[in-house]
């Protein structure tokens, strides 16, 4: 890539005069150029913690691409996601709504609702270009994020096995599909391009450059390669003569826990070591460069700055503020949830809002904290705080808001699994379908503070698994059952495990006392199945097979197994 000084005649403060006296679309050295719509960039960092970066006081030397774009953009500081997971995250991107109100609460739960009216719908009705590259098998078009795109394309999806490792694409691959599309587009027309990285997610397998780069730091190691993959991209976009007319938000999905509060990756608990992401704007005309804000902003802010960048119009009903050229608010405040250990685990859901003043957070108990005086959230000062009335009424008012209106069913299999967890199901539609407890009442669930030994033994289980050690993984869940003999993810991971290790009849008593606790998914089943028809039943794992698929109609192995048991029984039509 060229360095800053070779660009061209308009850099740092001279572009911003170069702008400022620009009367027609010309260039500084006075060239006329054809007029193009507006156009956007939208980069994900999964799994990426703002510290991580340069430009957030990181490690430096790692993430040249991405604090280029933060010299030549603006970086707010104090930006949260909604949610430490990957889908409800990017379902607010691209929607601009918390996830109490477009139902997309964990991974591979439910999708996002047809309802939704996402910035790439907006985009291509405007007549742009519209293209999704993702790098994870957990933004799957089936998820329901492809809406709008003309081209979505992400990792294949494969046969299950213990499903340690997240199917994903390393970020040079993402990248490359994201420059050849850049490559073959008519610029002038204009484009929304969404370019998801998933390198720094667990299990971390960094290439040997990279790792010498991180000096050793194989967490960084994963950054510096997203970053390099930021790299790549930024150089299509300057090879097409469209980076300066192209406005570029780079934001974090969430953060990763690396041993801070006892979690080492994301998803249970709403620390800021998962929940501070990221988030950087870089205007074509050089618009706020070098700029800092400490504003409280939200990856919901995606959604209606994007729509104003791209000038397209209203941005309708939203929870999220534009910040294209603008400030936020005084007294803003963002709310944040976590329903991951609810959903996985049956403990309390988490929820929070956090604002200038302090962050809330609420599960089975309280806890609040003065992030600018303790940034790390070591001294909870719920016990001597003075009024937190008005954190509990912001999250209320999340709660009680209009949702998506849903256009799926909840299918029988989901919904006496829910039932038999406690949910009560209407049958109808899966986001308000399912009674989810209100997360400010009292619901004796267990806290997911005190349960961290729970959590970091299942992701010791999955770390073992993603290196081939299945007697450990095993072991370990085996131990976690002995406490807690109705985990279903335990239950699953289990029974996978020991398909591939110990065979299907130990494999077949753990789902077996999985089905019974209600915590069949997709995977689940095909496993199941899988374990029938290798033991001789066929016909019992048909059932299975087709379970499997009405929850998941693109499931490989499910897929697969069925079209085994049915050559099995000589119904050689439906096979073929």
């Amino acid at each position: 890539m060229p360095a800053e000084s070779e660009r061209g005649c308009c850099s740092g403060a001279v572009w911003l005069a170069c702008a400022a006296a620009a009367v027609a679309v010309l260039a500084c050295g006075g060239d006329e150029r054809p007029h193009r719509r507006a156009s956007a960039v939208l980069i994900t960092l999964d799994t990426t913690r703002a510290d991580a970066l340069g430009a957030y006081g990181g490690v430096p030397g790692i993430t040249p691409a991405l604090d280029r774009i933060a010299r030549e953009g603006i970086v707010y500081t104090a930006a949260r996601t909604v949610a430490p997971i990957t889908l409800p995250a990017h379902a607010s991107m691209l929607t601009g709504l918390y996830p109490p109100r477009h139902g997309t609460r964990d991974n591979g739960w439910s999708p996002l609702t047809g309802s939704a009216h996402t910035l790439a719908e907006h985009a291509r009705q405007a007549g742009l270009a519209t293209a999704a590259f993702v790098a994870a098998i957990v933004l799957d078009a089936a998820y329901g994020l492809d809406q709008g795109f003309d081209v979505y394309r992400g990792p294949a999806r494969r046969v299950s096995g213990t499903n340690a490792a997240v199917p994903s694409l390393p970020g040079d691959a993402v990248a490359a599909q994201a420059a050849a599309w850049i490559e073959q587009l008519d610029t002038d027309r204009g484009f929304f391009l969404w370019l998801h990285l998933f390198d720094p997610h667990f299990p971390l397998q960094p290439a040997r450059r990279f790792l010498e780069q991180a000096g050793g730091n194989r967490y960084l190691a994963e950054v510096a390669a997203a970053d390099a993959a930021v790299d790549q991209l930024v150089d299509a976009l300057e090879h097409a003569g469209a980076l300066d007319d192209t406005f570029i938000a780079v934001v974090g999905d969430h953060g990763e826990g690396l041993g801070d509060h006892g979690e080492d990756a994301h998803g249970v608990f709403a620390y800021d070591s998962t929940l501070r992401v990221p988030f950087l704007l870089r205007h074509g005309d050089g618009y706020g460069a070098g700029t800092r804000s400490d504003e409280i902003v939200s990856v919901v802010d995606v959604f209606p700055t994007l729509i104003e960048a791209l000038g397209l119009g209203e941005a309708g009903v939203n929870d999220g503020i534009s910040l294209y050229r603008s400030t936020v608010p005084d007294g803003r405040g963002a709310y944040f949830e976590s329903y991951y250990g609810h959903l996985q685990y049956g403990w309390a859901p988490l929820v929070g809002w956090v604002d200038g003043r302090g962050k809330f957070l609420h599960a089975a108990r309280t806890e609040y904290y003065d992030i600018d005086a303790d940034p790390g959230e070591l001294n909870d000062l719920v016990a001597s705080a003075e009024d937190l009335a008005p954190y509990r009424s912001a999250i209320a008012s999340v709660l009680r808001a209009e949702r998506l209106r849903a256009e799926y069913a909840v299918a029988p299999e989901v919904a006496r699994g829910l039932e038999q967890l406690g949910y009560a199901t209407s049958g109808e539609a899966a986001p308000s379908a399912i009674a989810l407890p209100d997360p400010l009442a009292a619901h004796g669930l267990p806290d997911p503070h005190e349960r961290r030994a729970e959590a970091s033994a299942f992701h010791q289980a999955l770390g073992a698994a993603s290196r081939g050690d299945l007697d450990t993984t095993i072991a370990v869940l085996r131990g976690l059952l002995e406490t807690r003999p109705d985990n279903p993810s335990a239950l699953h991971y289990l029974s996978a495990a020991l398909i591939e290790r110990e065979g299907c009849e130990p494999a077949l008593a753990v789902l077996q006392r999985l089905e019974a606790h209600g915590g069949m998914r997709p995977a689940s089943l095909a496993n199941f199945g899988t374990c029938l028809l290798r033991m001789g039943r066929p016909d019992e794992s048909l059932a299975y097979f087709e379970r499997a698929l009405a929850l998941d109609p693109g499931s490989p192995s499910a897929r697969e197994g069925l079209g085994l048991a049915r050559r099995s029984l000589a119904a050689g039509a439906d096979a073929r």
